[in-house]
C-alpha cells in the first residue's frame, strides 16, 4: 500500500513537471515612435508545452489601448518622452514578461549609444551605470533614447531590475578591437559596422580598455581602434559628440600583479593608457565633433566601489554614471 501510494505520488509529480513548458516571446518589441505617429505592436509568445497563452498589460500610458482579440497596443502620443511598457504572457503553469522602453521622439530626441564591454553591459546581479544614467537623465527631463542592438543582461541574461531603457552595445569580454572583429565565441553580436546600419548616435559613450589591458594589448594597438571608432562615427553623423571613459582601476588581487611578461603591472599598465586617452582625446575632438575624455578612474575605491575588483557595485555604478550625466548634460535638450 506504502509502495504503490509513493509510486503514484512520483507519478503525478512527473507528470505534472512534464506539462510544465518554457514561455517565451516570439516578437520583437518595438521601441520607438514618432511624436504624433500611430504605434502599433502586436506580440506572440510560445509556450513549449503547448499550453493556451493568456495576454495582458500593465500601467500602459493613457494615449495606448490593449486589444485583446489581436493582443496588441496602439495609439498616438502628442508628446515626447519614455513609457516603460510591461507586457505578460501566462499560462496555468506560469507567466513571462516582456518589459521595454518605449520612446516617443521629436528631431531633437538625442539617440545615446553606451558602447562597452561588461562594465557596460552589466554582471552578477548589478545592471551597470546604464541604469543609474537612465534615471539621472529622466529626473532631469532631457530628451533622449538609449539606443543599441542588445537589451540583455551579461551573456543573454535578463536585467535584474528591467525598468529603465535597456538598450545598448556593452558585450562582456570584448576589448576595443572586438567591436570591429568580434571574438568567434559571440560572433552572433554582429559589429559596430553593422550597428551602425541600424541607427545613427548622436552621442556615444565609450567604456572600453579593461580587457585590452588583461591581454596585455598596447596603449598604440587601443588607441588606433579608437581612432578607426571616431572615422566610422563621424562618417555616420558629422555632429556626433564621442565621450571616452579614462577607465576604471582595478582592486587589490590584479593591480600589483605582472601576467604581461614584463615588469609592468596591471595597475601601471591602466595609468598608461588613461594617459593616452587623455592625449587622444585633445588630439581628435573637434567644434564640430568632440571627443571628450571622461575620467571614470580619480577616486574610485575598488575596495568599496566595486564587488570583485574589476566591476562596480551599486555605489560604483552611481559613481560612474554621475561622471558620464556631468559630460553630456550639456549636449542635451529638454523635453
Amino acid at each position: 500500500m506504502q509502495k504503490t501510494f509513493l509510486l503514484f505520488f512520483l507519478t503525478a509529480v512527473t507528470g505534472a513537471c512534464a506539462q510544465r513548458g518554457t514561455i517565451f516571446f516570439t516578437s520583437k518589441e518595438i521601441t520607438r515612435v514618432d511624436v504624433n505617429a500611430k504605434y502599433h505592436y502586436s506580440f506572440d509568445a510560445y509556450d513549449s508545452a503547448g499550453g493556451k497563452i493568456f495576454y495582458s498589460t500593465k500601467n500602459l500610458p493613457a494615449w495606448l489601448s490593449y486589444n485583446k482579440s489581436s493582443h496588441s497596443i496602439s495609439g498616438t502620443s502628442k508628446k515626447t518622452g519614455q513609457y516603460a511598457i510591461d507586457i505578460m504572457a501566462a499560462t496555468k503553469t506560469g507567466t513571462t514578461h516582456q518589459h521595454f522602453m518605449l520612446t516617443v521622439c521629436n528631431n531633437q530626441t538625442a539617440n545615446i549609444l553606451c558602447l562597452g564591454n561588461s562594465i557596460t553591459n552589466g554582471v552578477d546581479t548589478f545592471n551597470s551605470y546604464r541604469r543609474a544614467l537612465w534615471q539621472m537623465l529622466h529626473a532631469a527631463n532631457y530628451n533622449f533614447d538609449f539606443i543599441g542592438s542588445w537589451s540583455k543582461h551579461h551573456m543573454g541574461m535578463d536585467v535584474p531590475d528591467p525598468d529603465f531603457d535597456m538598450d545598448h552595445e556593452g558585450h562582456s569580454g570584448w576589448t576595443a578591437g572586438d567591436i570591429f572583429n568580434p571574438p568567434s565565441w559571440d560572433s552572433a553580436k554582429g559589429n559596430i559596422r553593422a550597428w551602425l546600419g541600424m541607427y545613427t548616435p548622436d552621442i556615444v559613450l565609450i567604456e572600453l580598455g579593461t580587457n585590452d589591458v588583461f591581454q596585455c594589448r598596447k596603449p598604440a594597438e587601443i588607441l588606433n581602434d579608437f581612432k578607426d571608432a571616431v572615422d566610422l562615427l563621424r562618417r555616420k553623423n558629422n555632429h556626433i559628440k564621442i565621450f571616452i571613459a579614462q577607465i576604471p582601476p582595478f582592486g587589490a588581487q590584479w593591480s600589483s600583479k605582472k601576467l604581461c611578461g614584463n615588469d609592468t603591472s596591471y595597475a601601471l599598465a591602466i595609468t598608461n593608457l588613461n594617459k593616452n586617452i587623455a592625449a587622444f582625446t585633445a588630439e581628435y575632438s573637434t567644434d564640430q565633433s568632440p571627443v571628450i575624455a571622461v575620467d571614470q578612474f580619480t577616486g574610485v575605491n575598488p575596495a568599496t566601489d566595486m564587488f570583485d575588483d574589476i566591476h562596480p557595485n551599486t555605489k560604483g555604478e552611481k559613481v560612474m554614471a554621475e561622471r558620464w550625466f556631468a559630460a553630456i548634460k550639456p549636449y542635451l535638450g529638454k523635453l
